[in-house]
């Protein structure tokens, strides 16, 4: 990979070189006065030896001394690229965003060519969110440089936006322009894609192939292992097989942290003749507008911190608002994402963690090989991921008995199962929800079934059981959205995979993504009964329909994966909505869509319903999870005993 590949000052606080540039600054003659330190004389060196000091104070985040330098040059050379680049970059990263893209977006325009500036210039704009412009520079670096780095990078930008066949299509060429043995990244990019296309069997064997190429990437054997839990007749034993190998393989990459024991016995002995609070780090990319965000946010805030001491870990650079309202409540907050495992793994140790808590599994940048290393005494995995992690280096996977019954999947996890007396976790609805309407099928006389999940989720005998009902209801419609379906090819697509699977036309609608949250949940005020994908429920799309008064059949899987549902009605007190098989799942689709008394009650309370469950009951919650952390500790010290 070209230099110019490396992250930019915008996405890791570092000031990258520009290749050509120092050539460029020492054609110039021109002398530059620099400021000088209180007392001394000021100094006049040429261009090149002025960028030079400017990058110097850059990479030591010294932005205000390195901008002044980056103006003097831009006064003696006000189209100097360079320093027009350098002084936007240092711009944004000192805060100043908007002037900061600005400058940089005309070093940009002043040199189309420039592989680095539209490289680093879309990292930028990837950092603060605007895919579209983002996706734009990248494309613009394909342009002048048929690279298939360059392609696995636009892939994967324009997998996260939504547009699949462009990503498909990009990943295929980088195949074709890449060396055998460099193929590893472009199977794996290709692979995420067709996943999130619902394209499951093509994707699992470009896993395949990327991890044997890449075996030492961990990310790209997460990756693998998530996509298991999407397929429409999953072998439990299987798939547990593949995520203990993940364990297996990179636990014996890394070195154990806390393995001496009589380091243990100390740490213990410390603990039981002290007051001090039991400390608890939580490990996640996702505290902000994510969903584990709207289901972690009301469990930080419940903490009783006269007993617990509560770290996060965060794993992003991004800060929202919801971020900023966790930040507020948590006395020990750790930005973490330009650390190494190693180094992320030493503050854990540093800062004395308990008990560590993972939030990720084998979703995107997880920190799993922080876990494998066992900086802390006690780990468990919580909220971010259905299945087991496969490290023996983790101790327990939170759960509850409805997701994971007693004596069902014990042996399909390396941790052990630790179940919540209701439910496993909570969740926080969006402050600026809109208003739940009336009933759609009272105004529109015809019944609306609707689904906001993902394509992966959306298998093929999942569209027959859909389509089944739609059979069954003479006038009624299925509305699918998600991100993704915001270019006619994959409505196009999705369309024909329902075609095959018996749907007439006008039956399934597909709706364009919304640009506000505030927008897609008022989508849900023209749904009457939502269905939940199978084997794969949904979680935070359920219980935003939910909270906008839609009710949500799903169907009783055989694992955790499949039974998030069951968990989530059972705890709403509304186990009529959960099927013992598909043809269950039809009649009650069916019942509850006949009986539109029913149903307009159901959505006019369900708030209220909602309210009052365990489902939001953050305080009760939090206190059931203290309990499994005192016990988990209890668990240690006793082990520790002589």
């Amino acid at each position: 990979m070209s230099e110019a590949n490396k992250k930019s000052a915008g996405a890791d606080n570092a000031a990258p070189a520009v290749p050509g540039a120092k050539a460029a600054l020492e054609n110039s003659s021109a002398p530059i006065t620099l400021p000088s330190a209180a007392g001394a004389a000021p100094t006049q060196v040429s261009l090149a030896k002025a960028f030079a000091a400017a990058q110097q104070h850059h990479a030591k985040r010294e932005f205000e001394d390195a901008k002044i330098i980056y103006q003097l040059i831009l006064d003696t050379q006000p189209d100097h690229a360079d320093a027009m680049f350098y002084i936007g970059a240092a711009m944004h990263q000192a805060g100043d965003t908007a002037q900061g893209v600005e400058q940089m977006k005309r070093a940009a325009q002043l040199n189309p060519r420039s592989v680095a500036y539209n490289y680093n210039l879309g990292l930028v704009y990837e950092a603060i969110g605007d895919m579209p412009a983002a996706i734009a520079c990248y494309r613009q670096v394909i342009a002048n440089d048929r690279g298939g780095q360059w392609h696995c990078t636009l892939a994967k930008q324009l997998t996260d936006a939504g547009q699949l066949d462009d990503a498909i299509e990009f990943a295929r060429e980088a195949l074709t322009l890449l060396a055998p043995h460099a193929r590893g990244i472009a199977h794996n990019q290709l692979a995420n894609a067709l996943t999130l296309k619902g394209e499951l069997a093509e994707a699992i064997a470009n896993f395949q192939i990327a991890i044997s190429l890449e075996v030492e990437n961990a990310m790209m054997n997460s990756n693998y292992v998530f996509a298991l839990n999407y397929g429409g007749q999953p072998d439990l034993s299987a798939i547990f097989q593949e995520h203990k190998k993940f364990g297996d393989k990179f636990e014996s990459f890394v070195p154990r942290m806390y393995v001496n024991p009589l380091q243990a016995k100390a740490s213990a002995s410390a603990f039981t003749n002290s007051k001090r609070r039991l400390r608890i780090g939580y490990v996640s990319p996702d505290f902000n507008d994510h969903a584990v965000g709207k289901f972690i946010e009301p469990v930080l805030a419940a903490h009783d911190t006269n007993k617990f001491e509560v770290f996060c870990y965060y794993n992003k650079p991004r800060v929202d608002e919801a971020t900023k309202r966790m930040q507020s409540v948590v006395a020990n907050w750790r930005m973490t994402s330009d650390m190494s495992d190693d180094e992320l793994a030493r503050m854990i140790q540093a800062d004395a963690i308990d008990i560590l808590v993972d939030l990720s599994g084998h979703t995107g940048l997880n920190r799993l090989l922080v876990f494998a290393r066992k900086p802390a005494p006690v780990q468990a995995t919580w909220i971010g991921y259905p299945n087991t992690t496969g490290l023996s280096t983790m101790d327990y996977r939170i759960t509850d008995a409805f997701a994971d019954p007693i004596g069902a999947t014990e042996a399909l996890h390396t941790e052990k199962l630790v179940r919540m007396p209701e439910c496993f976790s909570c969740f926080k609805p969006p402050s600026n929800a809109p208003h739940v309407s009336a009933l759609p099928a009272v105004a529109r006389g015809t019944i609306t079934f609707g689904s906001f999940n993902n394509f992966a989720k959306i298998t093929p005998e999942v569209m027959r059981v859909w389509i089944a009902i739609l059979a069954r209801i003479p006038g009624s419609r299925l509305v699918l959205k998600n991100w993704c379906l915001d270019n006619d090819r994959m409505k196009t697509f999705m369309l024909e995979a329902f075609a095959r699977c018996g749907a007439t036309t006008g039956q399934v609608e597909l709706w364009n993504p919304n640009t506000s949250n505030v927008d897609h949940l008022n989508c849900y005020n023209s749904i009457d009964i939502g269905l939940d994908p199978f084997p794969y429920n949904g979680t935070t799309t359920t219980c935003d329909a939910l909270w906008m008064g839609v009710p949500v059949i799903t169907l009783a899987g055989v694992s955790h994966v499949g039974r998030v549902g069951v968990s989530q009605m059972s705890n709403l007190g509304l186990q009529e909505l959960i099927a013992r098989d598909t043809d269950h799942y039809v009649d009650i689709a069916v019942a509850l869509a006949n009986d539109v008394p029913r149903l307009a009650a159901l959505r006019g309370s369900m708030r209220v319903r909602m309210s009052a469950s365990p489902l939001m009951d953050a305080p009760r919650l939090t206190k059931n999870l203290e309990a499994a952390y005192d016990n988990m500790w209890s668990v240690y010290l006793s082990a520790q005993k002589p």
